[in-house]
């Protein structure tokens, strides 16, 4: 019973991360990343396969550092920066981060669910 209340509640955790994006090793500029998991595939590479631009030509064929950066680092939204090489989860399992409110010493929370 109190096993089955836990999973309840972790369901309720609702996801707080609106945009995924990965900065450019080359010119530094921030491209979007079209899905959540094709941001955890990048992320757990990450170190092994640095991210550039012309890699998001898979799913923006015109992409090039030349190009502006897809969203700007202004103070008009909160940050999180995920850590490296984290493993995908396994099929049927999610990872969220969900950020916490301001002023609290972590910032963000990362539950696993089914």
């Amino acid at each position: 019973m109190e096993q089955e209340q836990g999973i309840a509640s972790a369901k309720k955790v609702w996801e707080s991360v609106k945009y995924y994006t990965v900065k450019c090793a080359e010119c530094s500029k921030w491209r979007l990343i079209p899905s959540k998991e094709k941001y955890e595939e990048i992320r757990e590479k990450i170190e092994e396969h640095l991210f550039v631009c012309e890699t998001a030509r898979e799913w923006r064929p015109d992409v090039s550092c030349k190009d502006e950066s897809d969203i700007k680092q202004d103070g008009t939204m909160r940050w999180a920066m995920d850590k490296p090489r984290i493993p995908q989860t396994p099929s049927g399992w999610q990872r969220i981060l969900r950020i916490r409110a301001e002023g609290g010493t972590t910032f963000f929370d990362v539950y696993v669910i089914i």
